[in-house]
């Protein structure tokens, strides 16, 4: 297998370089072993126009490399230039993209948004001359090479030389058993002990005479993973507005994996938006999004997140009409988004999954995305969405409802309840009448409530 390079550039400004590049890499004997190389000035006739076929072959390629010189190039009838076209199409559904610009004393305008933009989403090289040039963009391709040829997913198995049973911590172990669905290792526990526990589900080793943790058992169980230089905090924060700036309660998890999903847990339940509703003589609780599919989301961004990457956190957002739950490291090569629920996963992270599928939260693994989904429609929500943006998968959960109206109009409308008095409503939120009257009265507006009388009672009923 060959892996598919896409060039991307104002092909008139980087007419030489374009052809050193290509020539480079396939005179070269072990790039051009793992490489083939794209470039649109080599092709033949098509009946496809040139915008078709440069923007199916760089979806289909698995690196973007991109030239930026002083001249932005042609616009397309979209307003851009077919140079940051391509690259917002592989940024779409790739993450290796490989960008170099040229120094120079003049740019145009279109050419420095374009950097601007792309300098908020991923890092860029410069070069001067095309020598310079091919020298980092060999680099890059080795870099490219190590990772994906290698054994990339050995990190959550790496055994952690300073650790000791003595890091682990009881309380993480017996959650642990709380949630275990595979009884064998109780068994192995009430006969051998714990430390065989943790040999059995390959959370570590014995390195002489010496049980050690290896980097998922350090997340899984260990009193402090940082201690090991494991970046694995979760930032939860609450936000009163749709764009993130007022924010209403927020809270950072850095404890063992199971203790930051009880954490999770509890932000959750504490920060959404509930009602309670009588059904007979039973009171049940309503809430704005099922926990079980976003328990889901948050069991996958722990699991599948790149642990190797230590500037960024997991992050669990709430929003008034959202949640978005945001994870370091894009998908796995060759894992595409459309490929999702096909239940055959791809795992950065073997080892910590192996242990995570032991538990009640993974018994089956590679069906999350489609519990997610199917947990959403029960909810009468959309389907969650995903994204790979930058280095970093995001799942997206909307509540569907309009967003011109207050938190106790969605709730209500959530609450599948079929009739309700300006009475009950002011009872059910704790609010005055008129309150309540300018809250039905919208909703009537809104084509959401219809307003019906009984004798002389006046009801309002949600309209199907």
């Amino acid at each position: 297998m060959r892996y598919k390079i896409f060039l991307s550039s104002n092909q008139k400004e980087f007419e030489q370089e374009r052809l050193f590049i290509k020539q480079e890499i396939e005179n070269d004997y072990l790039l051009n072993r793992f490489f083939e190389i794209f470039a649109f000035e080599n092709t033949s006739a098509s009946e496809k126009s040139p915008q078709e076929l440069y923007s199916q072959e760089v979806t289909d390629s698995d690196i973007y490399i991109g030239l930026i010189g002083s001249d932005y190039g042609n616009i397309l009838e979209s307003g851009i230039s077919p140079t940051e076209l391509e690259y917002n199409l592989f940024n779409r559904v790739h993450n290796e993209a490989y960008i170099f610009i040229k120094r120079t004393q003049f740019r145009d305008d279109k050419t420095t948004q374009f950097i601007d933009k792309i300098r908020n989403e991923r890092s860029y090289q410069r070069f001067s001359d095309r020598y310079g040039l091919f020298s980092q963009i060999r680099k890059s391709l080795g870099d490219f090479l190590n990772k994906n040829l290698r054994n990339y997913r050995a990190f959550d198995s790496e055994i952690i030389p300073n650790s000791s049973c003595d890091d682990v911590d009881l309380e993480s172990m017996e959650l642990f058993f709380d949630v275990l669905e595979y009884e064998p290792l109780n068994t192995i526990r009430k006969n051998k002990g714990l430390t065989h526990v943790l040999s059995a589900i390959n959370a570590g080793d014995w390195q002489d005479g010496e049980f050690k943790l290896n980097n998922s058992g350090a997340l899984f169980f260990a009193k402090d993973a940082s201690k090991f230089n494991i970046s694995h905090e979760v930032k939860m924060v609450r936000f009163f507005d749709y764009d993130g700036v007022k924010t209403f309660q927020k809270t950072f998890a850095n404890s063992s994996i199971l203790k930051i999903l009880k954490e999770a847990e509890i932000f959750f339940y504490k920060t959404t938006n509930i009602i309670s509703e009588i059904k007979g003589f039973k009171r049940e609780t309503i809430y704005e999004y099922p926990f079980e599919a976003i328990r889901e989301a948050i069991v996958n961004a722990l699991a599948h997140r790149d642990y190797t990457i230590q500037t960024a956190s997991i992050t669990f957002y709430i929003y008034p009409d959202r949640i978005e739950i945001k994870s370091p490291g894009r998908l796995v090569y060759p894992l595409k988004i459309s490929e999702l629920e096909e239940n055959k996963p791809i795992h950065r992270n073997e080892t910590l999954t192996r242990i995570f599928s032991k538990t009640i939260y993974m018994e089956h693994v590679g069906t999350g995305i489609k519990r997610m989904k199917d947990e959403m429609k029960r909810f009468g929500l959309d389907e969650p969405e995903f994204r790979e943006s930058g280095e970093f998968f995001q799942v997206t959960f909307r509540n569907n409802v309009n967003n011109n109206l207050n938190n106790r109009q969605k709730i209500f409308l959530k609450s599948h309840i079929d009739e309700i008095t300006t009475q009950e409503y002011m009872g059910m939120f704790d609010i005055s009448r008129n309150t309540a009257k300018k809250d039905l009265n919208q909703l009537i507006e809104e084509k959401y409530v219809s307003k019906n009388k009984n004798g002389r009672t006046v009801f309002y009923k949600i309209n199907m």
